[in-house]
């Protein structure tokens, strides 16, 4: 096989485990709150730990990926973030699993930061597109992984949080991947000639993941507490919706080897405006109507990569790591802590002003988002600028 075939199929398997490990913890909330005596704001900052680890992952291993290579640092998150999964699954105290969350999160950063580069950098110039929506569905793989893994061992928590550990076996892989040598160069880029871009991307990538975790982050205990479905169900649900999240992202990907990235952005935030209020239900208290909802809503989320897509080709390979790795993971910080304000919601107000809350959450970001497309620059060839 092609290099870049290898580079796709590795990245996007990272990736997968990357989600897995962030997300199978709100499978398991009443195990935390059982073993730690963690309440469910306790638990919403243990989840955005590893959202607030991730930026600074990705900005330090970013900037170190386009030092020395995106190989190296792919090896080294998906070691780092699987070995963390371990420690957390047996931590001893809460304590330790607080800290283990988020150095797990700084590894996280370094995984997508080097991954997803290496995959478009590795790709011919038009297949970038589906390159990038495939290493994405990576996402919708791990998350639909979680719910199937979920219900053959929903009933054994720790065994269930053991699997996150399970990308290890991916080492082996990363290894046989050829990437062009890195030169060092004398100058330093000037990054903050690049500062208008990275604020949009920002917006963009803030908006994406505070309208995703809002629902995603939270839709466990609105299923289980106020629609009373149950966790087979739940857990079917998660993986549907979720392979069509990962089909969603291939989709997209390829039309944006095609078609302009922005048309494609406005279909997907109009899909997810309308599916939001039905995914978690406002007017209507319905389980079957909240399930196709949160179906369409994870089908509309493909356009997610295209974000991505737009900064890679508007920067140079200099600074690539850096701006991506920076704005992806800050936007996954500003996710993070809305989930911590939700939390306190929850546990001040109750469920309903939680589901009220997350509407709310989930149309404002996608305001954000609408707002970054519509002040992207058009197109051109980047250029790398340096400093004197």
């Amino acid at each position: 096989m092609k290099n870049y075939i290898h580079a796709t199929i590795v990245s996007t398997l990272a990736w997968a485990g990357n989600i897995y490990d962030l997300l199978l913890l709100t499978f398991v909330y009443s195990f935390f709150e059982k073993v730690y005596g963690l309440n469910y704001f306790d638990f919403s900052i243990l989840f955005a730990l590893g959202l607030i680890g991730r930026a600074i992952g990705g900005t330090y291993f970013g900037r170190l990926a386009d030092k020395i290579g995106r190989k190296p640092i792919l090896a080294i998150g998906t070691a780092g973030y699987s070995v963390f999964q371990i420690i957390l699954a047996f931590s001893p105290n809460s304590l330790i699993l607080f800290v283990a969350r988020f150095l797990q999160g700084i590894f996280m950063g370094a995984q997508w930061t080097a991954g997803t580069v290496l995959a478009y950098e590795n790709a011919p110039a038009n297949l970038r597109g589906i390159v990038t929506g495939i290493v994405q569905a990576g996402y919708g793989i791990g998350y639909a992984l979680t719910g199937l893994t979920y219900i053959i061992l929903g009933n054994e928590p720790r065994l269930f949080l053991i699997t996150g550990a399970l990308p290890l076996i991916l080492l082996p892989y990363i290894k046989i991947i050829n990437e062009t040598k890195f030169s060092s160069f004398t100058f330093k880029p000037r990054y903050n000639d690049y500062l208008s871009l990275l604020i949009k991307a920002t917006a963009g990538m803030s908006g994406m993941f505070l309208a995703y975790f809002s629902v995603f982050g939270n839709y466990t205990l609105v299923a289980e507490k106020y629609l009373n479905m149950n966790s087979i169900t739940l857990g079917l649900l998660i993986t549907l919706s979720n392979l069509g999240l990962a089909a969603s992202f291939i989709l997209f990907g390829r039309l944006a080897d095609k078609v302009d990235k922005r048309k494609l952005i406005y279909i997907g935030v109009s899909g997810l405006l309308v599916s939001l209020p039905l995914a978690v239900p406002i007017f209507i208290k319905s389980i079957i109507i909240s399930e196709i909802g949160i179906l369409i809503y994870a089908f509309s989320t493909g356009f997610w990569p295209l974000m991505p897509l737009l900064l890679a080709e508007a920067v140079p390979t200099e600074v690539r790591g850096m701006l991506s790795g920076l704005s992806y993971n800050i936007g996954g910080f500003v996710g993070g802590i809305g989930n911590i304000i939700l939390g306190i919601i929850e546990i001040e107000l109750g469920l309903r002003a939680l589901i009220d809350t997350i509407n709310f959450f989930g149309f404002f970001a996608l305001a954000l988002v609408l707002v970054s497309v519509i002040t992207w620059p058009k197109s051109k060839s980047p250029t790398i600028i340096y400093s004197d």
